[in-house]
């Protein structure tokens, strides 16, 4: 029988991708009273659960009073040894505290057991700590999986999901041209309460309300007819939504060597039990931690860029993650400054969040046909 431990931490990444990798009959976790009040060990097994492995008949939770007490961890160890005393062990120390993955070297060399670490930036590598030798961990965890090892969840049924990246398929060249020719102008001219509605109901509007930036729009848009009807999804479309739509397909398309993955449209996510959340409007999973994209289109006169940058900063922050990184694409000009620069507080603002700032000329850049998989990597890794 394998049996795989792991130091439970706020972190769950490398614990999560070693189960995948080494699939144990038996799976034991030690855990803190601190992670214990936390709940880490069930948003553990739920993630593990939501990628397909049901480890909750074959896992035994290890309690441990004090993680930085040496003997503590040690008769935690034992205790969690006697278990299972005839297994083929494998521990993990790349979780808990430093005395919890030294106790777990020293406890696990004694016995002749293999004994694990990954580095925290490359989570999949699994070092054998005996011979040096280095194991891949090919499995891409998803958003879903990443958010429930947090205490999260995603609200928005997958069926709604997928229906709104269908309709979306639908509005790629729209969104791709509308990228192209990207500025503060909105699409339809409307005002608050208009608005309000066409999002909600749908709205029929005369042709002369549509301000299309070129001609091969108005044509697949606009008939012969002198009003056109719009559905409430169209119109979330014409004011806003063709952005997320337009970095939802430019990601899946050169998602492969991009290294992304699980590329999802229009999240909803929130604590798990909470009533409250958060929209995610593209999201997806690069080196095993989630990144996002809040697109903020039209003129954005209520904002000078400092509350949303705010806003996509809460949003990180809450799943005390280290592998969480956001972008903000906006065609707002006040993010700019005269020279057409990114205004500095803003630069100094979001490199402090790790939220990087897209602005129109970079979005119409990327809406180039000649437009390549590295030029991407560029501009949203650095690479």
């Amino acid at each position: 029988m394998r049996v795989l431990l792991c130091l439970l931490s706020d972190q769950h990444v490398p614990n999560l991708l070693s189960v995948h990798h080494y699939k144990p009959d038996q799976l034991v976790l030690v855990e803190s009273q601190a992670m214990r009040s936390r709940n880490v060990s069930r948003n553990f097994l739920r993630a593990l659960q939501i990628g397909g492995l049901n480890y909750d008949n074959h896992s035994h939770i290890e309690p441990l009073d004090a993680e930085d007490d040496l003997a503590a961890i040690r008769k935690a160890l034992q205790a969690a040894y006697g278990c299972f005393p005839s297994g083929e062990w494998i521990a993990n120390a790349t979780g808990g505290t430093k005395p919890m993955s030294i106790a777990t070297h020293e406890f696990f060399k004694a016995l002749g057991g293999k004994i694990v670490y990954t580095n925290v930036n490359r989570p999949a590598q699994l070092m054998n700590l005996g011979d040096g030798t280095t194991e891949t961990c090919s499995y891409q965890l998803t958003i879903k999986e990443f958010l429930a090892g947090y205490g999260f969840e995603s609200r928005k049924s997958d069926d709604k999901i997928a229906d709104a990246e269908c309709r979306a398929k639908g509005w790629i060249e729209s969104a791709t041209l509308l990228a192209r020719h990207c500025s503060n102008n909105g699409v339809l001219v409307l005002d608050d309460n208009e608005r309000k509605k066409a999002r909600d109901n749908g709205i029929e509007l005369a042709n002369e309300r549509f301000a299309f930036p070129c001609e091969r729009l108005r044509h697949i848009w606009l008939d012969d007819s002198p009003c056109r009807k719009l559905s409430k999804y169209e119109a979330e479309f014409l004011t806003g939504g063709w952005l997320e739509v337009f970095f939802w397909n430019l990601l899946q398309q050169h998602a492969e060597p991009l290294g992304i993955w699980d590329v999802r449209l229009g999240l909803e996510v929130g604590r798990t039990g909470a009533n409250t959340g958060n929209d995610f409007d593209v999201s997806f999973m690069h080196d095993y931690g989630l990144s996002m994209i809040e697109c903020k289109s039209g003129s954005q006169d209520h904002d000078p860029g400092t509350d949303i940058l705010y806003k996509v900063e809460a949003v990180t922050r809450q799943f005390r993650a280290l592998r969480v990184r956001s972008y903000l694409a906006t065609t707002s000009g006040n993010v700019l400054d005269k020279d057409g620069n990114v205004k500095q507080s803003l630069c100094t603002r979001s490199e402090i969040y790790n939220c990087k700032i897209l602005t129109c000329k970079e979005i119409a850049s990327l809406a180039n046909d000649s437009t390549t998989a590295e030029q991407i990597k560029s501009m949203l890794f650095g690479k």
